[in-house]
Order: structure tokens, then sequence, then C-alpha cells
């Protein structure tokens, strides 16, 4: 289910309707049934879509609980409405295929890098499906689903962790040591 966003200005800009609540009715029949796989998708680098109101599209589509929740990355297509306002929306993008976006108006380049490490995190930590128990219950440590994921990459990058390729075993270690960072961290406070 291409999503998107779920942010107000940002549905309008690009023309499409969407009534979210009765996307979360839809999702949540589906769910019930427990025989289809359900992957709901998020867009970076849409007009009027910043860091923090990217954030607010994650937590709203992670509550809805899909089995894969994919972060895309704006693609400025030649001959597309992204590719004709790409100067009025301030949206600089690679020249060369995908043509993903780098930057636009409302979300910076430090942003964007920002977002694919997280994308990383709900790639190895929620879709794989490895991790469920332990990421319910550390989700309850953080203000919101995003939160978690954004530490949790920003613990990576301190570790200079996206730079190795690891095992589901090192997987686990490095979520293990986050948790107990994060858990000592929040004791002192």
């Amino acid at each position: 289910i291409g999503v998107q966003t779920t942010n107000p200005d940002t549905i309008t800009e690009i023309r499409r309707k969407m009534n979210l609540d009765r996307l979360k009715q839809v999702v949540d029949k589906i769910n019930g049934f427990h025989n289809i796989h359900q992957h709901l998708d998020l867009i970076a680098g849409l007009p009027y879509e910043g860091y923090e109101s990217f954030g607010k599209s994650f937590d709203r589509v992670y509550k809805m609980n899909p089995e894969q929740l994919q972060l895309g990355f704006l693609k400025v297509l030649k001959g597309s409405v992204m590719h004709d306002r790409a100067q009025e929306y301030g949206i600089v993008y690679q020249d060369r295929a995908p043509y993903e976006v780098l930057s636009t108006k409302w979300l910076t380049y430090a942003e964007v890098i920002r977002l694919k490490q997280i994308e990383e995190m709900v790639e190895v930590y929620y879709n794989s499906g490895q991790f469920c128990c332990t990421m319910a219950a550390l989700e309850q440590e953080f203000a919101s689903p995003f939160c978690m994921y954004e530490c949790l990459a920003a613990y990576y990058d301190e570790k200079n962790a996206f730079a190795v390729s690891h095992s589901r075993i090192g997987r686990y270690e490095i979520l293990y040591d986050f948790i107990v960072k994060t858990c000592k961290e929040r004791s002192e406070q």
C-alpha cells in the first residue's frame, strides 16, 4: 500500500486523496485475516514533508503494524510533476539513475542521510521479523517508534557499525549493547 505520507499539506500538493482513518480500518481488517502479508510505504523528499513531519508519518503508519514498513526516497523522473517543479520545491537530486532526492526546501541533505540510516535500522530490526518481541518491548522506552529507530541509528553511527556487514548474532549483540546503554541512561535521569 503506497501511503507515501500522512501530512495533509503534502497529500494535497501531490494531488492525492487519502482518508487515513479509512486506510487504518482497511489495514486492520486485512491484518485480521492473518493470511495476507502487508507492506506499507513512505516516501521521503515529498513537498512540505520535513524531517519532523516524516517522523510523524512514520509513527502513524508504524502503528498500523504492517509486516513491512518500507521507507523510500523520492525519485525525480524526467517528465514527472516533481521534475517539472524541482526548482520551486528546492529539490536537489542525483543527476543519474535512480535520480533520487538529496535535499529539498523542507529536508536537508544531512536529514536525508539520517533517514537512510533509519531505513536500514527498520530493514534489519523490523522488516526482517527477527526482533519482533524485543523491538515491541524496547519501543516502550521511547517517545515514539520513530524516535527509537532514530536513536538506534545514531548508536550505529556512533559505533561506526554502518561500515560493516553484520551477522544475525552481531545484530543481536549491537542491539543488546544499545538496550543496556539506553536503560543505563534512563536510570541515571
